[in-house]
């Protein structure tokens, strides 16, 4: 089987980055939430890369592989998290072939599953996931994970999902975890808003809202404008609308989503 294992060291501050001060204390609150004082850490990304393609296969349609994903200098335990959630996304991508739950197995059973269909050559079966930092801010790390799969017919499979690390307490975050307890049905009565809006703003019919209703999603993160809900193909439209997204502005989160996340006032 050919193979490239690239390991990219580039040692890009998360602070230059993002624009943001990663020395920046998060503002106290007073809860079982917060942890002792202590400095957040610098960050320094370590870029990963690896590519594989089917063995004996020379085509330009050979199944393949490719998975991009980061570490952080000194940061085992985040590291190790992100190599786990990555895996546990690929786990769910792959077939029936058997694998050690490792980045390099899981890739190693995508390719074995194409080799047992006769086909895979010709259709160009691929399998790509690549971790990017989104943000870094208020010691929360938020990273995105895409991940596109294709195994023939019309289209490929495309995900993206956010996960939250708490630099402090050196765990993930889910995102009720980023709300003020007792207020996670104002959020989402909130993320219902938004999202008639967005149907609004579409122009969609009665019949689109009632076959695709809105629902809630896991998936979200800050931006400038406010917190963004990200929804998947199929989620809350057909695979043709792509990923919609839904913005809850950040005047309207004060008092629900917890003040260390808020940006200063």
């Amino acid at each position: 089987m050919r193979m490239t294992l690239a390991l990219l060291l580039g040692l890009l501050l998360l602070s230059g980055c993002d624009n943001t001060n990663d020395n920046e204390q998060p503002q106290p609150e007073t809860s079982a939430h917060s942890t002792s004082e202590r400095p957040l850490p610098t960050l320094t990304r370590i870029r990963f890369e690896l590519k594989k393609t089917a063995p004996q296969c020379d085509g330009e349609h050979c199944p393949r592989v490719q998975v991009n994903w980061l570490n952080y200098e000194e940061q085992p335990v985040l590291n190790k998290a992100i190599e786990n959630r990555l895996a546990s996304m690929l786990v769910r991508l792959q077939g029936d072939a058997t694998h050690d739950g490792s980045i390099e197995g899981l890739a190693d059973a995508f390719l074995a599953d194409a080799s047992d269909m006769a086909m895979s050559p010709e259709q160009g079966w691929e399998l790509n996931a690549t971790v990017k930092q989104q943000r870094n801010a208020n010691g929360l790390l938020t990273l995105s994970m895409e991940s596109y799969e294709y195994t023939g017919g019309a289209h490929g499979q495309p995900n993206v999902g956010y996960y939250h690390w708490d630099l402090k307490q050196q765990q993930w975050l889910a995102l009720e975890d980023l709300l003020v307890p007792g207020q996670q049905a104002a959020f989402w009565s909130l993320a219902e808003q938004a999202h008639t809006q967005w149907l609004d703003s579409q122009a969609l019919d009665e019949t689109f809202r009632e076959s695709w209703p809105f629902e809630k999603t896991d998936d979200a993160f800050f931006n400038d404008q406010g917190m963004v809900l990200q929804y998947n193909v199929y989620h809350i439209a057909p695979y043709a609308m792509g990923q919609p997204t839904l913005v809850l502005p950040y005047d309207k989160l004060e008092g629900i989503v917890r003040e260390t996340y808020l940006p200063a006032g």
